[in-house]
């Protein structure tokens, strides 16, 4: 990816004045302006201008026009005009979001679990309407989600950018929240890049840093390419991170396209069943109603031109939308969790590998068996029939909904794709028997190893440790640490690991548990020297 460059000249345009600029991107910059009337501070995003040929003007004027229609979604941002400058370059005025935007949360600390849970689900509910309308954003990431002055998040930069330029170029692409299929050529699913980048995108505010960068080591372009691709993805080893969202991550950003949730419906869905089994409260899913969205296809752009907006195959409306019936307007519609097909992620399968998450083949969503059937994991309730519950009572069909989630039961975890819309009083599951583990909600707390020894042989130190209550499919991943960086993770089914012997200070390594179903014990470090023989917890 090239350097940064600086921002362009800003245009002079008609009814705003020029503040000072916000940022650049590879086909945009963003700038401040003033609008006279009425009198508020403007986000402008200002198109280069080698990408201003008319068929790029027209392509540009048909996105501003669905995102003017989208932009009434309260988790996007508001779009306010788009023309052209007195210089010939397309603009788009848009709401200014003042508050530090997910890219600088992150970076300052990390997201509380349920603070990162709400954001997944309020991004996710956007995204939704997005690809309801035909438009794949294909750049979701931190740097994306700005923060209104009421402190929501604000889905930005829904590719109006990039829809001149070629869609392979690096400027286009950020790679570290790209799925594995972005870098391989041809015409990959855009909605399931999108889900990809959602779960990437949540990842990173939990952990601090995307998915597959590595403190301290190597995260040049290519490595982290190789590691999107071939690399499993690591756990979250917060202690505070239940094993169901490190799975639910897990699905979402699968190596394969079709192990993933088919929608950001699915993965948002998934993140209310998390918000459950915690105890919090469930984030309303927000998606627009569809009847009232116009893609103005005559202004579409040309077959074979580069562009965002397509038409959206594997989403159907009549099957994920809960809709509301109200005559003219927007019509928002905060849809309950909504079970379907159910889909097993195998508790006995290793970390490492990508969690199974095997869509059905089946067009038609199954339904459940019986009434009182056990259900478990991300499992949702079904979505209210039309006229069946009152839209403005939402708060009391979510108290049934919450009542009814199922737990978590022996590691296994089920994961339901979007369903045909049915009545949620029959949707209920039972909550299982008492005889249920205490810990199958919260999956019990992994110990720390413990009994460390080392010994030296040559130019290497091997370390020997104890696992205090070792359970069948147990590993361990280690780390060689100095005081500045990390090494790569490691894995090894021994209570042991050998790794070069350090000149310039003391040898040390970090060690966690990982049990078979993936849940994993906070890191121990310890060092040649150390006095204690149960090495020293690390950060």
């Amino acid at each position: 990816m090239s350097g940064k460059r600086p921002p362009a000249p800003a245009p002079a345009i008609d009814g705003f004045t020029y503040l000072n600029p916000l940022g650049s991107g590879g086909f945009s910059d963003v700038y401040l302006y003033e609008q006279d009337r009425p009198r508020r501070k403007v986000a402008v995003k200002v198109l280069l201008a080698d990408v201003t040929s008319e068929a790029a003007r027209r392509r540009f004027e048909s996105e501003a026009n669905l995102m003017a229609q989208l932009s009434t979604h309260p988790y996007i941002v508001t779009i306010y005009e788009a023309d052209i400058s007195g210089d010939g370059r397309s603009y788009l005025a848009m709401e200014y979001c003042s508050r530090p935007g997910l890219d600088a949360r992150y970076r300052r600390s990390l997201l509380r679990v349920d603070e990162a849970l709400t954001l997944g689900i309020q991004i996710s509910s956007a995204v939704e309407t997005a690809h309801r309308a035909g438009i794949i954003h294909r750049d979701i990431k931190p740097a994306n989600v700005l923060t209104t002055d009421y402190n929501r998040p604000a889905l930005t930069d829904f590719g109006i950018s990039g829809t001149a330029g070629a869609a392979a170029d690096d400027a286009g692409l950020s790679i570290p929240w790209s799925a594995p299929e972005a870098f391989a050529g041809g015409q990959p699913d855009g909605v399931r890049m999108d889900v990809y980048s959602l779960g990437a995108t949540i990842y990173t505010l939990l952990a601090g840093h995307s998915p597959f960068v590595r403190r301290g080591g190597d995260n040049t372009q290519s490595k982290l390419i190789h590691r999107i691709t071939n690399a499993p993805l690591e756990p979250l080893t917060r202690q505070d991170v239940p094993v169901s969202l490190n799975q639910a991550l897990a699905v979402a950003m699968a190596k394969s396209p079709g192990s993933r949730f088919e929608s950001a419906a699915q993965l948002a869905r998934a993140l209310q069943r998390i918000q459950a089994e915690l105890g919090l409260g469930v984030t309303p899913f927000e998606v627009l109603d569809e009847a009232h969205i116009d893609p103005d296809p005559a202004h579409g752009p040309d077959d074979g031109e580069a562009t965002r907006v397509r038409s959206v195959q594997s989403i159907d409306g009549a099957q994920t939308a809960a809709r509301s019936r109200g005559a003219g307007g927007a019509a928002w519609t905060a849809e309950q969790p909504a079970p379907a097909e159910t889909h097993a992620i195998s508790a006995t399968s290793a970390p490492e590998a990508t969690p199974s998450f095997t869509p059905a083949g089946s067009a038609q969503p199954a339904r459940p068996a019986r009434q009182d059937q056990q259900l478990s994991g991300f499992e949702a309730a079904q979505e209210a029939d039309d006229g069946q519950v009152e839209r403005q009572r939402f708060p009391k069909a979510l108290v049934g909904i919450i009542v009814g989630l199922a737990v978590i039961v022996g590691g296994a975890v089920l994961v339901n794709a979007l369903s045909t819309e049915e009545d949620p009083r029959q949707a209920v599951p039972s909550l299982g028997s008492q005889d249920d583990p205490a810990d199958a909600m919260i999956g019990g707390v992994v110990p720390v190893v413990d009994g460390f020894k080392y010994s030296t042989e040559g130019e290497n130190v091997t370390f020997t440790w104890s696992n205090p209550e070792p359970q069948q499919g147990d590993f361990y991943q280690w780390t060689p640490v100095t005081a500045a960086q990390e090494g790569e993770v490691q894995r090894t089914d021994a209570a042991a690991a050998t790794t070069p012997r350090r000149a310039d200070g003391p040898t040390c390594i970090e060690v966690l548990l990982v049990r078979d179903d993936g849940r994993v014990s906070e890191p121990v470090r310890h060092c040649t020297g150390d006095a204690s023989a149960s090495g020293e917890a690390g950060e």
